[in-house]
């Protein structure tokens, strides 16, 4: 039974672009911030000035596919390119009681363009450091199958959990 299950760390990744195996070069890829833009409200019942969020709605995201050295891939990834990125990591979680470990799964969806790639620095002996950077307009995260958050920007849709955090937005602008 588990008692003190600590999840550690990433202990190895692959990511998929377009369904295909063509990433073995990338060596971190940077998620997006989930960044609300926002309204100053003030006037009467508000005692100063408060920053409220738009619900649902998200500012630019932009994810980053750090590559060891450039490849015919990452070279491709250029002028606006679509591209649906899947990136599937083993957690590696110790259980202090039992003394073992386990691996969770972290599945990252994301769909988006291509904003820019920086080939890199060429360097003998040394890795190139390219990357690519990418508009997200769909973002899903999964934890062992669970999901934890999806945004589609496109298709109006944020759901946190289990919860559909815009359906009352829909249907309040004649959406559903």
């Amino acid at each position: 039974m588990a008692t003190n299950r600590i999840p550690e760390l990433i202990n190895d990744m692959r990511a998929y672009l377009d369904g295909a195996d063509d990433m073995i070069s990338v060596k971190s890829l940077e998620l997006p911030k989930f960044n609300n833009p926002t309204e100053d409200i003030t006037g009467i019942g508000v005692m100063g000035t408060i920053s409220a969020p738009v619900l649902g709605h998200f500012d630019s995201m932009e994810a980053v596919a750090n590559w060891q050295v450039p490849t015919k891939t990452s070279t491709k990834l250029v002028a606006g390119k679509a591209i649906s990125l899947d990136a599937y990591a083993a957690v590696q979680v110790f259980d202090g009681g039992e003394g073992s470990y386990s691996f969770d799964q972290y599945h990252v969806i994301i769909k988006g363009r291509v904003k820019s790639h920086e080939p890199g620095t060429i360097e003998a002996q040394k890795a190139m450091n390219s990357k690519t950077t990418i508009e997200v307009y769909y973002i899903k995260i999964e934890y062992n199958d669970e999901n934890l958050i999806e945004i589609d920007k496109y298709g109006y849709k944020c759901v946190i959990g289990a919860e559909d955090i815009t359906a009352e937005i829909r249907r309040a602008i004649g959406m559903n």
